[in-house]
């Protein structure tokens, strides 16, 4: 809370209500932080409870993570798209004392004793603001002491609870921030959940701590999100690849859809931009793009899943610029980035200066440094699956090359293993399954062979969802589309290594489940897919 002196007139957080921007000054969010640690000390939160945050992305989830985290509790956030259900079990598992949720949420879920436990205790986000102040005896936080449990069920299987420490995250916010001459002259745009560990710490800790200001937008919805862009003229925003595809896409989109004689200018502009290669030019040569996105742009950020090359080149070509990190939750989560001075297409950046990256044999990226979590909550079982030595093991696969950049190839756990023992890696798969027109996005899987010769090994297996108006435009009825989408995996498989070949094609006509950060549930498809 040092910003809230140093910066008290300047806005940090603001939100669009009823057609306005209600904005909250580093001073007024100190006296709010303060008002609800004292209410929150009153209702007997002492350091060490558990306190859990379930709300959508708002000004009053940074007070209340803010609040509860002064008085040396630890926060528990979790996902506002949870069932019931699956919050009560989280609420359980980490025994918190108190959740702090939105009114409608509260309606929803309509809980206030999970999982037949008494005594927990609610405040609405909506009553953050109500809240008299009153006097508040000074808490000793020291930074081992933890500042966090976030589950996460990656994309494998049942949640575990990172712990992570007040040092832990601070060591990510310092680091990282340095590195993009972030201040109080920069707004953020907020889109990804605040409860993961990207957003929290790049999207809301690190700009809080700087002075910037943090724009939660109204709605996911692209004209929204344009709007809030245009209107409080955002220099920076993190956002997953998806994201940036849809923009890309709608770009492109918008315009086809324009005259001959404007289209024919668009591709000309792009001609000259691949020869003007500065920026500033490109910028100049595409200006209405950057007006539509506020005129103030300095740069993206990409995380929680690998962006495909020719989305960031197409975005250099209209002058914006799309950094690619790297990183997990257990690790804070940022481990790599590529910045404005180390910009490598194709890759996930440079450790940060305070973190060591290796690879195993294997393979395998391991990594160590003062981010790294102190464990899975009430889980050493697991935990001493991950961290070996002080290693971090990340599951993840990939290379370094001898200027340090880190590049990611595949997912160890995600490994499919041929009858003849050769590993294939799903995404590099996928990258050309989704460059096929007409496909919006796949997943590849190993399946065990049912008959011949390779019965019970595993064989690459592809889901696909077909973009359904890319072939409406072309008056293809579904047998058309699948014979068409059937022929173009047999073209790409003549291309393939043998081993990589795809054996089996199924055509999926709802889009794949997914975490909060936009990675493909694997093993959902696989039960949803009737697959073994």
């Amino acid at each position: 809370m040092e910003g809230a002196s140093k910066f008290s007139r300047g806005t940090a957080f603001q939100i669009k209500h009823a057609g306005s921007y209600r904005q909250y000054s580093y001073s007024e969010v100190y006296e709010l932080v303060s008002n609800l640690a004292a209410h929150l000390r009153s209702q007997h939160i002492n350091h060490g409870d558990r306190v859990a945050i379930l709300s959508e992305n708002r000004p009053e989830w940074a007070i209340a993570y803010l609040a509860i985290a002064s008085l040396g509790a630890i926060n528990v956030p979790l996902d506002a798209k949870l069932a019931r259900e699956e919050v009560e079990k989280l609420l359980e598992d980490s025994g918190a004392k108190m959740i702090l949720i939105s009114a409608g949420l509260a309606k929803e879920h309509k809980f206030s004793l999970p999982a037949g436990r008494h005594g927990l205790k609610q405040i609405l986000m909506e009553d953050i603001e109500k809240l008299k102040s009153a006097d508040l005896p000074a808490a000793q936080v020291l930074p081992n002491d933890l500042a966090a449990i976030i589950y996460t069920s990656g994309t494998t299987g049942a949640p575990k609870g990172v712990m992570l420490t007040h040092e832990n995250i601070m060591s990510n916010v310092t680091t990282t921030v340095k590195l993009f001459n972030i201040g109080p002259k920069d707004t953020f745009l907020s889109v990804l959940p605040l409860h993961h560990t990207f957003e929290a710490t790049a999207g809301f800790l690190g700009p809080f701590y700087l002075g910037a200001c943090v724009t939660y937008a109204e709605s996911l919805k692209s004209p929204n999100l344009l709007a809030n862009m245009r209107e409080t003229r955002v220099t920076i925003m993190c956002g997953v690849p998806l994201l940036y595809k849809l923009f890309y896409e709608g770009i492109l989109r918008e315009v086809e859809e324009k005259g001959i004689i404007l289209r024919a200018f668009f591709y000309l502009l792009l001609g000259l931009a691949k020869i003007l290669k500065p920026e500033p030019i490109r910028r100049l040569l595409f200006f209405t793009i950057h007006r539509k996105l506020g005129g103030k742009l300095r740069f993206w950020v990409s995380g929680g899943a690998a962006i495909d090359p020719m989305i960031i080149r197409g975005f250099a070509l209209f002058g914006i610029t799309i950094l690619q990190g790297y990183g997990l939750t257990e690790s804070s989560p940022i481990l790599t980035c590529c910045t404005l001075r180390h910009n490598r297409v194709g890759s996930v950046g440079k450790p940060l200066s305070n973190v060591e990256i290796k690879l195993t044999a294997e393979g395998e990226i391991i990594a160590r440094g003062p981010n790294i979590m102190q464990g899975y909550y009430q889980r050493p079982d697991l935990t001493a699956e991950v961290l070996r030595n002080g290693w971090l093991y990340t599951g993840d696969v990939g290379k370094i090359d001898r200027e340090g950049f880190v590049y990611i190839t595949g997912r160890s756990k995600d490994l499919i293993v041929t009858g003849s023992g050769v590993n294939v890696y799903p995404e590099e798969i996928e990258f050309f399954i989704n460059r096929i027109p007409g496909v919006a996005e796949s997943c590849v899987l190993g399946v065990k062979a049912r008959e011949g010769l390779r019965k019970g090994m595993e064989e690459v297996w592809a889901i696909i969802v077909p973009d359904y108006d890319y072939f409406k435009k072309r008056k293809l009825d579904q047998q058309r589309m699948e014979h068409y989408l059937i022929a173009e995996i047999h073209k790409l498989n003549q291309k393939l290594t043998e081993y990589k070949r795809i054996a089996n094609v199924k055509i999926r006509s709802i889009e794949l489940p997914k975490t909060t950060t936009r990675k493909v549930r694997r093993f959902q498809v696989k039960a949803e897919m009737g697959l073994k």
